[in-house]
């Protein structure tokens, strides 16, 4: 089986690309590209993949563009950030719509219902509802932490921001306490209301009610202030910072 990419985010890329070898391993990733420019260029010369995994949101605009320059033939699982664009992803061909960071066993059901369906032509736009609710996701209400033998709780909406430290993580709360946590910003990052927290970085997720100030900075990036305020520059990185201007403005 062939496909190709379209995504903007290297982490995003990695990390699918990944998922789908250990699904299956023997399908072959044709290309991968990173905005509309490169990913209608290669359509329009070169016989269209089985399958395309699309991010919606990309550096140089909305992937729902490519469909206006070139008469997609392939499938198409699209990949995002945010919810509220699952109608529009269905009417262009979509076969399934996976909110970041993807969950394998929800990449392994749309892989099924792909194989299952390649053959057929049309999309059953009555069963949308169905699929954009099987989406919704149950978010953490809280954390469990510890500070020697005592035990603590911090609701998510005390929460300033998350920072990465080698094999664990550090919760910082809007009072300024610190919290131990084992595991890494990915597992976090899962369990977060996207509404409400956005992984500007490798390093930090932030929640929105943490922002303090936003600017531009040097090569199209963000410095943000967050209170309370953090030693170390919170920096939007420059795959993210469209996506983050799309997110304050959602």
């Amino acid at each position: 089986m062939k496909i190709i990419i379209i995504e903007d985010e290297p982490f995003a890329v990695k990390r699918l690309k990944e998922l789908i070898f250990s699904i299956e391993p023997l399908w072959e990733i044709l290309n991968v590209f990173d905005d509309i420019e490169s990913s209608v260029n290669w359509l329009k010369s070169n016989t269209h993949p089985d399958l395309m995994f699309m991010d919606i949101q990309l550096s140089d605009g909305f992937s729902f563009d490519i469909f206006d320059q070139v008469k997609i033939k392939s499938k198409i699982i699209f990949t995002t950030a945010f919810d509220n664009y699952a109608i529009q992803a269905f009417r262009h061909n979509g076969l399934d719509y996976l909110l970041k960071p993807v969950e394998k066993n929800l990449l392994e059901e749309s892989i099924l219902r792909f194989k299952t369906l390649k053959n057929e032509s049309i999309i059953d736009y009555e069963s949308l509802s169905s699929l954009i609710a099987k989406k919704e996701i149950s978010y953490k209400k809280r954390f469990l932490t510890k500070t020697g033998d005592q035990l603590n709780f911090i609701d998510t909406e005390n929460i300033a921001y998350f920072i990465s430290e080698s094999s664990y993580s550090i919760l910082v709360s809007k009072t300024a306490n610190q919290y131990i946590l084992d595991g890494t910003l990915d597992a976090i990052e899962s369990q977060l209301n996207p509404d409400k927290f956005y992984r500007i970085n490798r390093k930090q997720i932030v929640a929105l009610s943490s922002i303090n100030t936003i600017k531009n900075y040097f090569n199209n990036r963000l410095i943000l202030t967050l209170t309370p305020k953090l030693e170390e520059d919170s920096i939007v990185s420059r795959t993210k910072s469209k996506d983050f201007k799309a997110w304050l403005n959602s």
